[in-house]
């Protein structure tokens, strides 16, 4: 059986308008009626009164009673609405610790709803997600996790493996049966197929969604004086770089973040890229060429002033297997009637770079987070591709001659992987899957 938990929900570090302290647990019900003067409420009920420390008085609450299963932990659960001061909170909590609970480890009452039963990982997680968001398009991502279609949608996956399982298991366990489907290697094939180009799209529409969390990687690269930390102090709307006229500042990398239209963004200005005058700024300008691989995508910011020379050509070259925007700066210097109309001119210094933005952002715009195939969550992610990639090698064993019984250990792992999802896999599903969708016992 459970212990009691504790905890203050709320947050216990800042002075606030209200606090919560949730007990949860067989017997959170008797530790609460210790301490508190009020009526005992019933189920979703909302019950008045004092938290008291024998005569001592210690706040004037309102006490939220979930009384059995049917709550959010599904188990009986009190919360105590306080004042919330930062001392009279602890002195509640320090109250209900002293009669019997103890506190709760992070995230328990999360992982105690998940052992009754009452969420998948899917929502765990996204719950988790929700509280660490940092954009809007975050929030949005994770909150679409609660509706519970991406788990249907891995429950409907997880069916269609079990069945090719069930049918593998029945030919080899029961041949002699006449009702069930007799296969081959061919007949294997094009089912285990549909399932791998789904799981292929799954994952190819989650990795582009990943970005919404892990950031779009930039790197801001030309030659000296062109204007690089004007454009990042411009894309950050605010002076993170040293900028003078003096060619060749940037000796080494600075890294800052933003955020675009809900996508967030980590952006590098770099070194200028010329024929190194001295030992630093070689180090400065081969940390440019790491920054080039290691980048999503890559503003080469070019003096519209000058000339394009080697250096120019050298930056696209590094670039060619990259989203790669060449950027004409110092627009604010040229004849507005002689810009050519397919390229991108900006001003940095005068923060003239709506046009930049739109492009940086164009590849991004489209990502559908209500899509139930996004798997978003790291963790779920590296499942899916497990279990792809399991599959994908039961297929080439299928395709080489292999028989299914072997295949089978295969097929077997990416259903565990696909279970592992939402939560612990069962064998025991496997065999109530077979005695299911087989009429082998009537």
């Amino acid at each position: 059986m459970f212990d009691n938990i504790v905890a203050i929900s709320s947050g216990g570090k800042v002075n606030q308008a209200i606090s919560i302290i949730r007990l949860t647990g067989p017997d959170s019900f008797n530790i609460i009626k210790k301490v508190f003067t009020g009526k005992v409420g019933k189920d979703k009920e909302i019950t008045y009164g004092w938290i008291k420390n024998g005569d001592e008085v210690i706040d004037e609450v309102l006490v939220l009673w979930f009384e059995g299963k049917n709550n959010f932990i599904g188990e009986n659960t009190v919360e105590v609405n306080a004042h919330g001061g930062i001392v009279n909170t602890n002195l509640i909590l320090e109250l209900i610790l002293a009669n019997g609970a103890r506190m709760a480890e992070p995230g328990e009452f999360s992982r105690r709803a998940f052992l009754n039963g009452k969420m998948d990982l899917v929502k765990a997680e996204a719950i988790n997600d929700l509280i660490h968001a940092k954009t809007t398009l975050q929030t949005k991502a994770s909150i679409k996790k609660f509706d519970n279609k991406t788990s249907l949608y891995i429950d409907n996956l997880i069916q269609k493996l079990l069945e090719i399982i069930g049918i593998i298991e029945v030919n080899i366990d029961y041949p002699e049966y006449d009702d069930v489907e007799i296969l081959t290697n061919e007949t294997l094939i094009p089912k285990i197929t549909k399932l791998k180009n789904e799981l292929e799209e799954t994952i190819d529409l989650s990795e582009r969604s990943r970005i919404i969390y892990d950031g779009v990687k930039i790197a801001i690269v030309g030659k000296p004086n062109a204007g690089k930390s004007s454009l990042l102090n411009a894309l950050l709307n605010e002076e993170k770089a040293i900028v003078t006229d003096e060619e060749g500042t940037t000796r080494d990398v600075v890294e800052s973040s933003f955020i675009l239209k809900g996508i967030p963004f980590v952006i590098k200005d770099t070194a200028g890229i010329r024929e190194a005058s001295n030992k630093v700024e070689k180090i400065g300008i081969e940390r440019s060429f790491i920054q080039i691989e290691e980048s999503d995508i890559i503003i080469h910011l070019i003096d519209s002033t000058k000339k394009i020379d080697s250096f120019d050509e050298l930056i696209k070259e590094k670039s060619k297997n990259k989203t790669y925007i060449p950027v004409y700066n110092k627009k604010d210097l040229l004849n507005i009637s002689s810009l050519e109309k397919d390229l991108i001119y900006i001003s940095a210094k005068n923060n003239d770079i709506e046009n930049l933005e739109n492009k940086i952002i164009e590849k991004y715009q489209n990502i559908d987070i209500n899509d139930e195939r996004n798997i978003t969550n790291i963790r779920q992610l590296s499942l899916i591709k497990s279990a792809y990639f399991s599959i994908k090698n039961s297929l080439s064993s299928l395709k080489d001659g292999i028989e299914p019984d072997i295949v089978i250990v295969d097929l077997r792992k990416a259903w565990e992987d696909l279970v592992n999802i939402r939560g612990k896999a069962d064998n025991e599903k496997l065999l109530d899957s077979m005695f299911k969708n087989f009429c082998l016992g009537k």
